[in-house]
């Protein structure tokens, strides 16, 4: 089966999260601190100060590892340009 007018497909949300996506775990994460803090702040609760520290680096590591997965699973398995 010999097509002239195949192109593999482009996967352009996993090119973004590959090329963008450290970046975005970084955000996330910190705009998880940045509500969470201010969470604590207005309703005056002092223990969410310490969690949002823990939820952002939470966030952050199970992000990265999403990316770190998707950047493997790219480089092996998705044809290079």
């Amino acid at each position: 089966m010999n097509q002239p007018d195949y192109r593999p497909p482009s996967y352009p949300v996993v090119q973004f999260l590959v090329g963008k996506g450290t970046a975005l775990a970084v955000i996330v994460a910190l705009c998880t601190f940045l509500l969470m803090a201010y969470a604590g702040y207005a309703t005056t609760t002092l223990w969410l100060y310490p969690a949002s520290i823990v939820g952002a680096a939470g966030v952050f590591i199970i992000l990265m590892s999403y990316v770190e997965v998707l950047k493997i699973i790219a480089d092996t398995l998705l044809p290079k340009y």
